[in-house]
């Protein structure tokens, strides 16, 4: 498909010693994965956290809403046995945040969650994110994270291991 946005070109999973903290984007800059030192844990709350810079170091001054959010992450463990989409605001759908942030209650009549999901805001968001999850089990995972700059959706894929 031409223009899908689910599309990253890249190697295999890395061996875990080399954990992946710098991932290069389209056009020259790059996210960065600021992983907590010491190893990862399996059934832990964790705060992925992650900042998108420019080619030259400085913060990336074009992040915008993708799809209601200001990152997307996919987490793959390397046996396929976890496939997990998450979002900075957690996995709670998102007609339901829109609908707290209203402070409604669903009704018989409530948005169309469709819509509710092309809700978007304007302006730039910050550089820096963070995405809460917690990896179910030990292994290598690959995390696929998705921002949108200046129009265009970039993917940055960091390897991990949990242990």
């Amino acid at each position: 498909l031409i223009g899908d946005d689910s599309q990253w070109e890249g190697g295999r999973l890395a061996v875990p010693s080399s954990e992946t903290r710098v991932a290069q984007l389209p056009g020259g800059g790059r996210m960065v994965w600021e992983q907590p030192a010491g190893p990862l844990k399996p059934n832990v709350p964790t705060s992925f956290k992650f900042r998108v810079e420019e080619a030259d170091g400085s913060p990336a001054r074009d992040i915008e809403p993708y799809m209601g959010m200001a990152a997307h992450m996919v987490v793959v463990r390397s046996d396929l046995g976890v496939f997990a989409h998450v979002h900075t605001n957690g996995s709670v759908p998102m007609a339901s945040i829109d609908l707290a942030q209203a402070g409604l209650q669903p009704s018989a009549d409530a948005v169309d969650p469709s819509q509710a999901m092309m809700h978007h805001h304007h302006g730039s968001l910050p550089p820096a994110f963070s995405v809460p999850y917690g990896l179910p089990g030990a292994g290598d995972y690959r995390l696929f994270v998705q921002v949108r700059r200046s129009g265009q959706v970039q993917t940055a894929a960091f390897d991990a291991r949990a242990q």
